[in-house]
C-alpha cells in the first residue's frame, strides 16, 4: 500500500469512528466563454429581445464611486461615512441605467443588492425598489456557493433577476475575469443553466444601455427619500457570521 492510499484509508476510518460525513463535492460553474478575451462586449437588438423574454441574471457592479473615501470596519453597513460612496457621476450613471432598461421594456423580477451603501444607492437610483442581502457581500465558501446558485437558477418565467454587488465576489466564480475588467457600472449578463452552471452572455457598459435606448443621462445630485430605508431582515447582512473565515 503506497503512502497516498494509506493516508486515504486512515482518513476514511477516522470519519467512520467520528461519525463525520465527507465534505460535499464542490459544484464548478460551467462558464465556457468566460475567459477575459472572449466575453462579448456591448448590447444589440438581439440581446435586448432575449432580455425582453426573460430568463437571465444581470450582475451589475455598483456605479462610479468617490475613491478618496475608504471603507472602515468590515460589516459596518449602516454608517455611510465609513464607506466608499457613489459620486455624483455614479448617481447619474445609475439613473441612466435604470431609465434605459425601462425604455427597453426589460422585465425585472427582483433587484438584490449588497448591503454596502454604494450598491444600495445604485439600486435606488436605477430601480427604486430593491432588497439587500449579505450573500452579495460576505466572502467564504458557503457564500461563494450561494452566489453560484443565484447565477445558475432561472428567474420567474418572463422575468430577469438583477444582482448589484462587487467585483471581488464575482471574480472567483467567473474563470478568466480579471480585476477591473468589470468597471464600475458595468454589467455581466448570465444565462442560468441549472445545477450550478451558467454561461456569460455579454458585458454591457452604462453607455451601451443608454446608446441603444436613446437615453440622455439625468442629473440627480441628491438621494431620493426612499434610499434611507433600513436593511432587509437578513441575518447575513446584519453582522459578520460567527465561525466564518472570510477570504480577502
Amino acid at each position: 500500500m503506497n503512502l497516498e492510499t494509506r493516508t486515504a484509508a486512515i482518513a476514511a476510518v477516522a470519519l467512520l469512528f467520528l461519525g463525520a460525513a465527507p465534505a460535499p463535492k464542490k459544484v464548478k460553474p460551467a462558464v465556457p466563454n468566460a475567459a477575459a478575451a472572449t466575453i462579448p462586449l456591448g448590447v444589440d437588438s438581439s440581446l435586448v429581445a432575449d432580455l425582453q423574454h426573460g430568463g437571465y441574471v444581470m450582475f451589475l457592479r455598483h456605479c462610479m464611486t468617490n475613491w478618496n473615501e475608504k471603507d472602515g470596519a468590515e460589516g459596518n453597513f449602516a454608517d455611510r461615512s465609513q464607506q466608499r460612496n457613489l459620486s455624483e457621476a455614479g448617481q447619474r450613471e445609475a439613473a441612466a441605467i435604470g431609465q434605459s432598461l425601462k425604455v427597453l421594456e426589460i422585465p425585472i423580477e427582483r433587484v438584490l443588492a449588497s448591503p454596502m451603501w454604494r450598491c444600495r444607492d445604485t439600486a435606488q437610483f436605477a430601480f427604486g425598489d430593491y432588497d439587500t442581502t449579505g450573500l452579495l457581500y460576505w466572502k467564504g465558501a458557503k457564500y461563494r456557493e450561494a452566489r453560484i446558485k443565484m447565477l445558475s437558477t432561472a428567474p420567474a418565467p418572463g422575468k430577469n433577476l438583477v444582482l448589484i454587488g462587487h467585483q471581488d465576489q464575482l471574480i472567483p466564480i467567473v474563470p478568466g475575469l480579471k480585476r477591473d475588467q468589470l468597471q464600475e457600472g458595468d454589467a455581466l449578463i448570465f444565462k442560468p443553466l441549472g445545477e450550478g452552471k451558467y454561461r456569460v452572455v455579454r458585458q454591457v457598459t452604462p453607455f451601451d444601455w443608454a446608446r441603444i435606448a436613446g437615453v440622455e443621462p439625468p442629473m440627480p445630485l441628491t438621494l431620493p427619500p426612499q434610499a434611507s430605508k433600513p436593511l432587509a431582515a437578513d441575518s447575513t447582512a446584519a453582522a459578520k457570521p460567527a465561525k466564518e473565515t472570510l477570504e480577502h
